[in-house]
């Protein structure tokens, strides 16, 4: 009953967020260009396509080298399978969580001496992502000088960014120092009351990367490409479905800062409403619904991508009835 309870509340504030969101693109007509303009440009929402589907892939990459790193047997098709159906259920209302948690227990599944492996490699996969993500808007903030504008919201995400990026920074100089966290650091986790045995070996597991400094600087840099191609695969709709829209460049800036939300364990809502409140800065008019039209479009590609995942999944059915019905070892 907690957890109907808590998926009900996740699913009323999604609802929630787009009942306000749809609410304010009424009130300044901001749906009124996109149903009077007759021809949709739809080599851009092909190119938008495009780029989120690469986006995709080289997460998928990424993750098998975080993998193999670990010394768990896994390929590159096992990876598209299984990131493919993490996408999946990234779009359900329980968010990465339900995405990322499929993918640990379906790779800890095919190698049962390795669980605790298999979830660091999730784990790590996702703070690499995200420090990516700090990297890139970090650099595009400097780049445009978006700090230094008067609007409180610019102030406010720039100063957000860069505390993320200076503390993602200090956690990946720990990780990769030579400084030993054996002792009283482990004993410490260990003695955590009910989880500590769990998060005693998750520690242990994620420190094996130490000694993968080079898998982690290349995945780290590969991570930069992802959250390019989410921008210009934000350009890319904006442009299939507007007249006017901002540069290249600020939809490469804007992306990243919205994707910060990609850390609340929600499908949709945050994503639109950061969108929402940041495009009227790029374009300099008052209205709000422009960003939410450009973000829908978005997350319309999104699902589109997410299709070719349901290709993978029909394609490893029987696999994932196998390691649902194994019995743990």
């Amino acid at each position: 009953m907690k957890k109907f309870a808590f998926f009900l509340m996740k699913l009323s504030l999604i609802a929630g967020i787009f009942v306000f969101l749809f609410w304010q693109a009424a009130q300044d007509d901001a749906f009124k260009e996109l149903f009077t303009l007759k021809n949709k440009q739809w080599e851009f929402l092909l190119l938008a396509f495009l780029c989120q589907l690469a986006a995709c892939s080289i997460t998928m990459f990424r993750w098998k080298w975080l993998v193999t790193a670990l010394e768990i047997p896994f390929t590159y098709k096992e990876a598209f399978r299984l990131g493919f159906l993490g996408l999946m259920l990234n779009l359900a209302p329980m968010g990465i969580v339900g995405g990322d948690g499929i993918k640990a227990y379906m790779l800890a599944q095919k190698n049962p001496d390795h669980r605790a492996r298999s979830l660091a490699s999730v784990v790590v996969d996702r703070i690499i992502g995200l420090i990516g993500l700090f990297f890139v808007a970090t650099f595009l903030i400097f780049w445009t000088d978006f700090a230094s504008r008067e609007e409180t919201l610019a102030k406010g995400a720039s100063h957000l960014v860069f505390w993320l990026t200076g503390i993602s920074v200090i956690g990946l100089a720990v990780i990769l120092s030579p400084i030993s966290f054996k002792g009283r650091f482990e004993q410490l986790i260990d003695r955590i009351p009910f989880c500590g045995d769990v998060l005693g070996k998750l520690t242990r597991a994620l420190l094996l990367y130490r000694n993968q400094g080079c898998c982690l600087l290349a995945s780290t840099f590969v991570s930069l490409f992802v959250h390019l191609a989410n921008g210009l695969s934000l350009f890319c709709v904006a442009k299939g479905l507007l007249t006017n829209v901002p540069t290249v460049t600020e939809h490469l800036l804007v992306s990243p800062i919205a994707n910060l939300t990609a850390m609340i364990p929600l499908a949709a809502g945050p994503y639109e409403l950061v969108l929402n409140q940041l495009y009227p800065l790029l374009t300099g008019s008052p209205k709000l619904g422009i960003g939410l039209i450009v973000a829908l479009g978005f997350r319309f590609i999104s699902i589109f991508v997410a299709g070719v995942g349901i290709l993978y999944y029909l394609a490893s059915k029987d696999e994932l009835r196998q390691a649902v019905q194994r019995k743990p070892g």
